[in-house]
Order: C-alpha cells, then structure tokens, then sequence
C-alpha cells in the first residue's frame, strides 16, 4: 500500500515537473542568464580598470559587490518562482480540468497534492543549484573569501524555496492563487512589524501580537549571503541561524500538510 501510495506521488511529481517546463518558465532562466552574463561581464570590464589602476581596495569591492548581487539575482528569482508556481499549481489543474482524470482513480487527495509539490521542488531546486554553481564558480575565479555562515546562507536560500512554494500551494486550497501567492510572500516579512509589539505593556497589543509572531514563520536577523561576503561577521550566531532555518522548514511541512487536510474535505468545483 505504501509502495504504491509513492509510485503514484513520484508519478503526479514528474507529470507536474514537465507541466513546469510547458509553462516556458525556461524562458525566465534564458532571460536570467542573460542578465547575469551582461551584468557579469560589466562587472569584470570594471574590475579589470580597476586592478590596472592599482586600487586594490575598489577591486575587491567590486568582486564581492559582483558574487554578491549575482547570487541575490538568482535567489530573488528562485523565490519568484516558488510561489508564481506554488499559487498556481492547483488552479491550473481545476481550470483546465486534468484534475478530474486524476482524483477520479483510486489516489488519495494528500498524496495528489503532494506529489504537486515534490514536482515544484525538483525544478526549483535543480534552478537553485544552478544559481549556487555559478556563485561559486564566480568566487573561485575572482577570489572572494567567504565567511563559514555563507553555507547557512545557501541552505536557507534552499528552505525558502520550500516554505514559499509550500505555502503558496496550500493557501491556493481556499484561496485565489493571486491571494495565495501574496499571502505566501508577505507572511516571511510580517515578524519584524510586529516583534516590536511583543513587549508592549498593554496586552491588547502584545497579546495579538505575540500570537501573530508566533504563527508566521521564523525571520533570519540578517542576509547570510552578503553578511558573509562583506566579511567576516564578529559574533556569529550559528545556533540561531541553524533554528530559524528547521523552524521554517517545519513550518513549511505543517502548513502543507494542513493544505492537504483541506483539499480532502473541499468541494472541487470546476470552471
């Protein structure tokens, strides 16, 4: 039973990679790339004026500014990504009504629903890897030294991923996929508006906003990436790092998986 509960999510997870592809996402790695590559060579022409020159300073400047705006580049792009497709992955599906083929044989809606996702998470990783590689072959080649929390940067850059497309695709369940994906994306950003409200005395505004806090996803303190570029961070925090990024890992699971529950108990309508 397990076995074949899988075989169907590995199925449904390749069906949806490919529908990924049909979607011309490739396209936007085209027109990434091609940025990258003119910002890059931009980047070296003025690098290279600079080392002639002899301003050392300026040109390891450059080099990080160059790594650094790289990998931020293909970051925000992964992210895009994540919940574009995650908001959409199941509208998609109603409206054209493959859904109907689907659900209607002997397949649970949860294992539906996730092999959906698992299907985003390989191009999306694959996308992201792609990024990372180029970033590290950028710095292998102009020398830039990073610090040991540039790692926990690529990872969380990695979890982000997960927890947008995850909850983009869950919020998608009951909402609009516009809603959905806006959602997705100003839940990471709400902890800093309201962590100041936490310690508020009066608990009219600290209660509401200790729950809030406590139910959106954990924010990282600081870019990691570039942090770590820039130089060597003084006192790192690598126990709080590692935290933030299992608490948005989990929390990424749980909603999902409170998506699933939903989808088994709503009522498909097709358009």
């Amino acid at each position: 039973m397990v076995s074949r509960g899988s075989s169907q999510i590995w199925a449904i997870a390749a069906t949806a990679a490919q529908e990924v592809l049909r979607r011309k996402v490739l396209y936007v790695v085209v027109f990434l790339l091609v940025i990258v590559g003119v910002f890059s060579l931009a980047g070296m022409a003025v690098l290279q004026m600079a080392t002639e020159s002899g301003e050392a300073g300026i040109a390891t400047s450059i080099r990080t500014n160059l790594v650094s705006s790289t990998l931020a580049m293909w970051v925000s792009a992964a992210q895009f990504l994540a919940v574009f497709l995650g908001a959409i992955a199941l509208s998609s599906e109603v409206t054209s009504k493959t859904i109907v083929n689907v659900l209607a044989r002997p397949i649970d809606r949860a294992a539906y629903l996730t092999g959906r996702w698992l299907g985003l998470l390989i191009f999306l990783v694959l996308f992201q890897v792609a990024g990372h590689a180029l970033g590290l072959l950028m710095i292998a080649l102009t020398g830039v030294s990073v610090a040991p929390t540039f790692w926990f940067g690529l990872l969380q850059s990695f979890v982000s991923i997960i927890l947008l497309s995850g909850v983009s695709l869950a919020l998608s369940v009951v909402m609009p996929p516009i809603v959905a994906g806006g959602l997705a994306v100003f839940l990471p950003v709400l902890p800093p508006l309201v962590q100041g409200l936490t310690s508020h005395p009066n608990w009219a505004l600290k209660g509401p906003a200790m729950a809030i806090y406590y139910l959106l996803p954990a924010h990282m303190p600081l870019n990691l990436i570039g942090e770590s570029l820039s130089g060597q961070l003084l006192q790192p925090r690598y126990g709080l790092y590692a935290a933030v990024i299992a608490e948005n890992l989990l929390y990424a699971v749980v909603v999902f998986a409170v998506g699933c529950m939903l989808l088994r108990r709503r009522e498909l309508r097709l358009r």
